[in-house]
């Protein structure tokens, strides 16, 4: 028996090496066949946009700054007063958010003439977003808590997935003891394109032994979706709320 062992194992493990190899050439050429098709999807769709005719564009969900409601500091100073600056130099700018939108998606869509506008008009519109989430960075390191509150919350209405805008918010909602607007901003993460889902994972009561005052960790996780992968991301984001 032992004879016969020693004969028949070296057999099946040549022949589980064979085995493994056609597994290993079958998923090797499984994937390139999976590229090859997804190279050559990219290349019609790209094909077929570069010859999509103009699209009327001037009706599009453009984004307008009310100026006239935000409360910009009068007399401000230092980076409070350029961020302030700044974002008066977009008066009369197009602001289009086009995130999630590939340069393909917008030729087929509107047209392959009306590209290069299209992106001046998004990238000017992630300059914006930029600039309020500075502006109301600033605004809450001074003091200016209503009026970061106020800037940053226009920022989110707008569209922007500015990280800071999101977190310093969240801390000024904390500080002025607004939860409920905590927890609706740890919704509406969702509406970002890259974010599947997010939700408060967890929340602690701390209480200081000689001030009394309590104060609340928790973490907000974001499930980030890459539309390149199938895979889905998890990140977990912390904050403390003041009571």
């Amino acid at each position: 028996m032992i004879h016969n062992l020693l004969h028949t194992l070296p057999v099946s493990l040549i022949f589980c090496t064979i085995v493994m190899g056609f597994l290993l050439m079958y998923e090797r050429k499984k994937h390139a066949r999976e590229a090859k098709r997804r190279e050559n999807n990219f290349w019609q769709r790209e094909n077929e946009a570069n010859f999509t005719r103009r699209k009327d564009i001037s009706q599009l969900p453009y984004i307008k700054i009310p100026y006239d409601s935000l409360p910009f500091i009068q007399n401000a100073h230092g980076e409070i007063a350029e961020y302030q600056k700044e974002l008066l130099s977009f008066k009369d700018s197009k602001l289009l958010n086009l995130s999630g939108l590939s340069n393909t998606d917008l030729k087929l869509m509107y047209g392959v003439a009306n590209l290069p506008e299209l992106s001046q008009y998004d990238e000017a519109c992630t300059a914006m977003y930029r600039t309020i989430a500075n502006l109301g960075s600033n605004l809450a390191k001074e003091g200016y808590h209503s009026e970061a509150i106020a800037f940053l919350e226009f920022g989110l209405e707008a569209g922007s997935d500015i990280s800071r805008n999101f977190y310093i918010l969240a801390d000024e909602y904390a500080n002025a003891g607004r939860y409920d607007d905590i927890a609706g901003l740890a919704i509406s993460l969702k509406e970002i394109d890259c974010i599947d889902n997010s939700f408060i994972g967890s929340i602690t009561e701390n209480v200081d032994e000689d001030t009394g005052k309590i104060t609340y960790d928790f973490t907000v996780t974001c499930i980030y979706v890459d539309a390149s992968a199938a895979d889905a991301d998890t990140t977990e984001t912390d904050a403390t709320l003041a009571e």
